[in-house]
């Protein structure tokens, strides 16, 4: 379970008593999270930890405002113990999320629920130049809402919808938004507010935050996908998010299932991204009523052909129409392709599938869970979990804030310490 991972004595370093001290703070932290109202004496049970220590850091934790009391439980034979529990409004985080179009910005508690958010528009043909001052507009904008002071906010966490080098906060490619290729976001964004950013893709914020606070809670190994205008992942490993050799994991949109299918902007041809995604989707409709196919999305798009986008066939497709079912249909066939590749290749606990397409649509998320079944080797498929996200269409800038969130819980590394 996250935050409450051990690490074995022989990898601590002998005498390194400040690393002890921050794994126990935590251990005990995440229990008063997880199982809370608690009691002491129930948390040093949980933990294994000696009583005394666990006073001593619920202690520390109650100073820090982290942790509070909140009245008596019941007794076991003795005096009745005070109960613990998170103090999940002292602090909050930040999370934002770049999508085409606009950035949406939100501000949450310890336990990653929304407090307040703000939405605004962006340019995506113009670069990150002309649109970071919206940007951090939204995020002082958030922090400044008054639902916590601005001393208490944690963190600012930032996802972006394409590959992201984490250790500097440059976007490394930018498939959907022409000239954010290159550009350090971390750097420019720190430049604009006096907050520490994190910088990630936004599939892996999602699949973090899951894991942490939604569909994913209690599972070490599983896949996010995000079945949205474009196709994207999040592969978590032994409780780790999987990033690959340079930060590069997860981009499963540029898988092909169609060798003959057409080419991606990636260059590659039958990307699923270009076969499954919102975008392709629409792009198929619009070819099809161009060739003669009677469809409601010509009356939902006013005639204009060029105007029907993913909403356009979402739209038609709930309300009954036969050729729109039959393209979002085939859509989820794809993308449970896709996934059966991914359970052949990673033998996950659970598959959580987030975005517009999966969250809007019974038929495409039906679609690919069945697809996905039935394709993958049964020996590895057999009993796994294909479920819809449950922080819906708040999963990138829940995922966002996470980023900060889970820094206070997570256990620290060893190298941190060395």
């Amino acid at each position: 379970m996250g935050g409450l991972s051990r690490l074995r004595p022989a990898a601590i370093r002998k005498g390194n008593q400040k690393l002890v001290k921050s794994i126990n703070r935590n251990i005990v932290l995440n229990i008063v999270r997880q199982h809370g109202p608690i009691s002491r004496a129930d948390a040093a049970r949980m933990s294994q930890l000696y009583p005394a220590t666990v006073s001593s850091i619920v202690n520390d934790l109650i100073a820090e405002g982290f942790v509070r009391e909140v009245g008596l439980g019941d007794s076991t034979g003795g005096r009745q113990p005070v109960m613990l529990e998170l103090n999940r409004g002292v602090y909050a985080a930040c999370g934002a999320s770049i999508e085409v179009g606009r950035v949406r910005v939100c501000l949450t508690d310890l336990d990653a629920r929304v407090l307040a958010r703000v939405e605004g528009p962006l340019v995506s043909q113009e670069g990150p130049r002309r649109n970071l001052p919206a940007i951090a507009s939204a995020i002082r904008e958030i922090i400044g809402a008054g639902q916590v002071p601005p001393e208490k906010v944690l963190g600012v966490g930032v996802v972006y919808p394409g590959p992201v080098d984490t250790a500097t906060g440059t976007i490394q490619a930018s498939p959907h938004m022409p000239g954010w290729g290159g550009f350090s976001l971390k750097t420019a964004l720190e430049s604009e507010i006096d907050y520490e950013v994190m910088v990630d893709n936004d599939a892996n914020a999602a699949a973090w935050g899951e894991k942490w606070f939604g569909a994913a809670k209690g599972y070490s190994s599983f896949l996010y996908v995000m079945a949205d205008y474009g196709l994207g992942g999040g592969i978590v490993i032994d409780d780790r998010l999987y990033r690959g050799r340079n930060d590069g994991a997860g981009e499963i949109g540029h898988m092909t299932v169609d060798v003959d299918g057409p080419q991606c902007k990636c260059g590659n041809f039958g990307c699923l991204d270009v076969m499954a995604s919102g975008t392709a989707i629409a792009r198929k409709m619009i070819s099809d009523i161009k060739r003669g196919a009677k469809t409601l999305c010509s009356e939902l798009a006013g005639g204009d052909i060029e105007a029907v986008t993913m909403d356009t066939v979402l739209e038609a497709a709930a309300a009954g129409d036969p050729h729109a079912r039959a393209i979002v249909e085939e859509s989820g066939r794809y993308v449970g392709i896709g996934l059966a590749n991914l359970v052949n290749c990673f033998n996950p606990e659970l598959i959580v599938l987030g975005g517009q397409l999966a969250l809007r649509s019974n038929l495409f998320f039906a679609s690919a869970r069945e697809t996905a079944r039935r394709r993958a080797w049964p020996v590895l498929g057999k009993d796994l979990g294909i479920v819809v996200s449950a922080l819906g269409h708040d999963a990138c800038v829940i995922g966002a804030a996470s980023l900060a969130l889970t820094r206070v819980f997570e256990s620290p590394s060893i190298s941190a310490y060395a």
